[in-house]
């Protein structure tokens, strides 16, 4: 559980880090690797769960067209950035061997592979503000994306931590 709390020390977000490890705990057991692990997975739940919100909010017969095929646009960009987190996962497998040089290079394509959710996110922001959505419209989505850039935040923070 301290080591949990260490590393959440890091994370922008240390609650919901806090949220997101300490069920995890036993698993983490020391293991700044698993910890990583766990905060990716995390991530990619959350981009699943946006994705069908958008879908779900674009079901919406009382939404403009254009806001509702911003809507489809913005699931189908965030549901893309999955296969990114997916090769930041996977490269937590492969983290071990190399020199100093490789670490730092594989933790940098981690990091700029769970910011592809960031990214994402920016694009759909920037699409719906060009659809001429409504100021209610873009704070709903932007309270449905939030948490989802805190935990991509999260993510990125914990791997930039992890000691060599």
């Amino acid at each position: 559980m301290d080591f949990v709390q260490k590393i959440c020390n890091d994370a922008s977000y240390d609650t919901l880090c806090l949220d997101t490890l300490i069920p995890k705990a036993s698993n983490i057991s020391g293991n700044p690797k698993s910890a990583t692990r766990f905060a990716i997975q995390a991530t990619i739940s959350e981009v699943q769960s946006v994705s069908s919100s958008f879908i779900n909010l674009s079901e919406h017969p009382e939404e403009w067209t254009n806001e509702v095929k911003t809507l489809q646009r913005c699931g189908t960009t965030i549901a893309s950035s999955v296969t990114h987190l997916l090769d930041a996962y996977e490269l937590t497998t492969h983290l071990g061997g190399g020199g100093r040089a490789v670490k730092v290079s594989k933790r940098a394509s981690m990091a700029n592979s769970v910011n592809s959710v960031l990214n994402a996110m920016n694009t759909c922001m920037n699409h719906l503000q060009t659809s001429s959505a409504t100021d209610s419209q873009i704070t709903r989505v932007e309270d449905i994306m939030e948490p989802l850039a805190e935990l991509a935040t999260n993510a990125i923070d914990i791997i930039k931590h992890m000691p060599f």
